[in-house]
């Protein structure tokens, strides 16, 4: 459960299409451990925030979502992203659901 001091997102994969994650596909499962990567220098959006499992980009963090994780990362803040769910349906943007939660502690590198 999230507290205020400890928050949990649910968000969708963004670009899911565009990247590895059809790739990979076989091999994600709900409660698998991703990475979070801060992209400040791409040229769409300087709040990019990359999702990888293991070293395969699957994505990125839907934009309009993304303002508050980039500014944790940049805080050296420690976030673990997780895959909440997986669908097979046909819309891209529903087949990956991820859980991000915000975690005490001092900054250090997010898993």
């Amino acid at each position: 459960m999230s507290r205020p001091d400890n928050p949990t997102l649910h968000l969708p994969l963004a670009g899911f299409q565009y990247h590895r994650a059809e790739g990979v596909w076989a091999f994600l499962h709900p409660g698998a451990d991703l990475r979070l990567h801060r992209e400040r220098w791409n040229r769409y959006d300087p709040q990019a925030v990359a999702v990888y499992y293991r070293q395969e980009k699957l994505g990125y963090l839907p934009r309009p979502d993304n303002a508050a994780v980039a500014r944790w990362l940049d805080q050296g803040r420690r976030l673990r992203a997780v895959i909440a769910s997986l669908s097979e349906g046909d819309q891209p943007w529903a087949r990956v659901s991820l859980r991000l939660e915000l975690e005490q502690g001092p900054p250090g590198r997010s898993r």
